[in-house]
């Protein structure tokens, strides 16, 4: 209240002076624009050039931040602008154009089409008009609005919480002009992405000639669910040494390994000194008097399930197989993939309980199980109600059934009584896993919690297999004080040595089986033996950049390593028979790494889409705004250069938060860019923890391959350049004209020539988009991590690798290229 008092008298002193244009901006525009909105000067240029038209003006004032920008035309205080203040708003095309204050908004309106600046403010000091001087949807610029505030007291006491909403710095990086001038944030209105338009023109998928012919192996081989039901498959298929990788000299990176916050040391049995550690708890159980709550924690496809069966069927499977009606150990396995979130999660763990009952021995049998654990209700109506037919024993039976019956078909009364009572007798372990499946963290939540209290209401010990995130945030939760917590950490096996087992185990399937194929070319390929073709893909695969790319873009995720291998394997590679035959002459022959890679990234789509694909688009931040659209890239670019000296340094939340803030970025745009960078898998917090500013965050192994590798990689940028937004129409139009010429051209060399010019392109253009991040953080001297040139760094590779096609195609198609 001060500042505006004190700005007030001075505008009454310049007023009365009948100060010029230079002391107006001096002593009272640059007060409101520096105090009052909070405007610091690294934001604002002054006197900056206009050239158009082969005229060159200067601008009072431009304010601007790599996010947002806007023009301020200053005149002297004295000079009156249109009598049409009364309003808030008016029509640009309305009266106010052919006042004199039309002229100064016209001027300003030029400057800023010179600029390539969207937003402009026109003012004496007093008055206020904004408006917007560019237009990308289209509104023209006579049937747009104005924002006016008439007069100081407006600004400064009347209207002076909507001035600061519109025009502070918070208010402007938030997107308060957008909001209030043209009514929505985002500048990305049309469907610029080329996905839109070349949806089933491009990357066709055929099916690899080969693949039925082995399909029935890959599938069994390489999805865990076939392999977890046998335990033959799983003792064949099971990795127990996790991966030690702690530096990639490839790129430069230290390597963090993706670990919980927990308070005492965990149990990993998937290391040797820890080996028999749920073995040992299930031992254990026997011979305490509170359950215990055995918690199988790890990130998302770490091997949580497999582990968990391979106890069950293997390790521990002597202790469960009883196949008696006597009293034995009991390991209900509750598997959440098969639930829909449409369902109550209580009744369908009381619906799988029930299931188990009908197949088990003890829980079917009356004398053993159902007529002890209802002995006090049995004793209840014979004395009771039933007392009256002690005489007819038929009778009283029948009664004993009904209400027997009426808990059953109630399902969980039964469930209650049977499981309270048999966990007097012998240990009962419910297994609730892949609870961490579900999409909504709330229900998740949710289910922990109650699997916890259903634990304990029965008595029963409960193996929960969930996300250790989601145990962080729950582990001072009183629901653990009614058990002995045993938490068990499962490191990702090494899915190096997944993969070589997954493909020992496929040739072990086809070993002996002969088959026949039609080739690419229409040649009949005879295979005396399918186990060679395992050796081919084998070869191809382990030790190679195929291999390494499952390895990188998996981010530890056994699960999604699978599911990239037999999607590669059944579209990957368009020359399978070629492959074969050199193979069987004898002569060395590796399936091409692109083909498989591009399988990889499309999965069964024919073009790239980012919600289809396992890797995530580090070029289109999707938040529909041409300045924001590389803040993914940004951030992973500066967090890999913070790991790169090989300490493994996490950065705060809350420093990303300032940095991008320093460059004018919000609150909320930043935890939206961390938050889909976590659940695209580019970078991890600290602990596992949920997606904050309080949180530590560093980079994956996939980030860092993405900004040193995959940012100069042909397949890569051809791929994912059709599911960004182009905004520069130039650029759109260029892309498209060359996507239509990859299309019609039947010669091989010149389309991959275009293909390479449509890369290079694309390329360019995400470099030219990138500078303004890069040059406003070296402009307000952020840290060095935040002002590299990742484009800069890799431009010399993508030439040679976007040469290297053009190149092979000559020596495989002619030399008259």
């Amino acid at each position: 209240m001060k500042l505006a008092e004190d700005i007030l008298q001075q505008f009454e002193k310049l007023e009365l002076s009948d100060a010029n244009e230079a002391e107006t901006r001096l002593k009272l525009i640059d007060r409101i624009i520096f105090e009052f909105l909070g405007w610091s000067h690294d934001d604002v240029e002054v006197e900056q050039r206009a050239s158009e038209d082969g005229q060159t003006q200067f601008s009072d004032y431009v304010i601007k931040t790599a996010g947002s920008a806007f023009v301020i035309e200053a005149k002297r205080i004295g000079r009156t602008f249109s009598e049409e203040t009364t309003k808030r708003r008016v029509r640009l095309g309305g009266q106010i154009i052919k006042t004199p204050t039309g002229e100064f908004i016209k001027q300003a309106r030029d400057y800023c089409r010179a600029l390539g600046i969207q937003f402009a403010i026109v003012t004496n000091g007093a008055q206020w008009i904004i408006f917007p001087a560019i237009r990308t949807d289209q509104i023209t610029f006579t049937n747009s609005s104005a924002i006016i505030f008439p007069n100081l007291e407006s600004v400064l006491r009347d209207d002076s919480d909507e001035f600061r909403e519109l025009l502070s710095r918070e208010g402007v990086i938030q997107g308060s002009l957008e909001n209030a001038l043209l009514g929505r944030t985002g500048d990305q209105i049309a469907e610029r992405r080329l996905n839109n338009y070349y949806f089933n023109r491009f990357n066709k998928v055929r099916p690899n000639p080969l693949f039925p012919l082995i399909e029935d192996a890959i599938l069994t081989a390489f999805t865990d669910s076939i392999i977890d039901d046998d335990p033959e498959l799983l003792q064949k298929c099971y990795v127990r040494s996790p991966d030690r990788t702690k530096f990639d000299r490839r790129i430069n990176m230290h390597i963090e390994r993706v670990t919980p916050d927990f308070r005492r040391e965990l149990k990993r049995p998937m290391r040797r000194k820890n080996r028999n550690a749920l073995n040992d708890v299930i031992d254990a159980a026997k011979t305490r008097i509170r359950p215990v709550a055995i918690l199988i924690l790890g990130t998302v496809g770490a091997g949580k399930t497999t582990f968990l069966h391979y106890t069950r069927k293997v390790s521990a499977a002597e202790y469960f197989d009883v196949d008696t009606a006597e009293p034995h150990p009991h390991w209900m396995h509750i598997d959440f993939r098969g639930f829909s979130e449409s369902q109550n999660a209580v009744e369908y763990i009381y619906s799988n309980v029930i299931d188990y009952f009908s197949k088990d021995k003890y829980f079917s049998d009356y004398s053993q199980s159902i007529r002890p654990a209802y002995s006090d209700e049995i004793r209840s109506l014979t004395s009771g109600p039933l007392k009256l037919l002690s005489s007819d024993e038929a009778q009283v039976n029948k009664e004993i059934v009904k209400y027997l019956m009426a808990d059953y078909e109630k399902i969980n009364p039964y469930v209650d009584k049977l499981l309270v009572y048999a966990t007097t007798k012998a240990p009962v372990f419910i297994v609730v896993d892949n609870i961490d499946q579900l999409e909504n963290d709330e229900l998740q939540s949710k289910l922990f919690i109650d699997s916890m209290a259903l634990a304990h209401k029965w008595g029963v010990n409960l193996v929960l297999g969930l996300r250790d995130a989601t145990f962080a945030r729950h582990r001072s939760s009183p629901t653990f004080n009614a058990f002995d917590t045993d938490p068990i950490y499962i490191d990702p096996p090494n899915i190096h040595s997944v993969l070589s087992k997954r493909f020992f185990l496929t040739k072990q399937l086809l070993s002996g089986r002969s088959a026949s194929f039609d080739a690419e070319n229409g040649a009949r390929v005879e295979i005396e033996d399918l186990a060679n073709v395992v050796d081919l893909i084998q070869s191809s695969v382990l030790g190679t950049k195929v291999g390494e790319i499952i390895d990188v873009l998996a981010t530890s995720d056994v699960r999604l390593a699978l599911r990239m291998c037999r999607e590669f394997l059944e579209t990957g590679y368009t020359a399978f028979g070629k492959a074969i035959q050199r193979y069987q002459a004898g002569k060395d022959y590796v399936l091409p790494r692109h083909e498989a890679f591009r399988a990889i990234l499309l999965g069964k789509q024919s073009v790239y889409s980012e919600k289809m694909s396992v890797i995530g688009n580090p070029f289109d931040s999707r938040l529909a705004q041409n300045k924001s659209q590389l803040l993914r890239i940004y951030i992973m670019s500066a967090l890999v250069q913070y790991n790169t000296t090989g300490s493994g340094q996490f950065v705060e939340g809350d420093a990303i938060r300032q940095s991008l803030e320093e460059i004018g970025f919000s609150a909320d745009k930043t935890l939206e860019i961390l938050s889909d960078l976590c659940r695209l898998r580019f970078l991890f917090t600290a602990g596992q923890t949920a997606v904050e500013f309080s949180s530590l965050f560093y980079p994956s192994r996939l980030a860092g391959y993405v900004v040193r590798e995959l940012l100069a990689d042909f397949t890569f940028l051809e791929n994912v350049q059709m599911d960004t937004f182009i905004g520069d129409t130039a650029i759109w139009e260029q892309l498209k004209s060359l996507s239509d010429k990859v299309e019609a051209e039947r010669d091989v060399v010149e389309r991959i020539r275009l293909r390479r010019d449509r890369v290079r392109t694309f390329f360019n253009y995400m470099e030219a988009l990138y500078s303004p991040l890069r040059d406003e953080s070296v402009r307000r001297g952020l840290s060095a991590e935040w002002c590299s040139e990742p484009f800069g760094d890799i431009r010399r590779k993508l030439l040679v690798n976007t040469k290297r096609p053009v190149e092979s195609a000559k020596r495989l198609y002619g030399k008259r290229h």
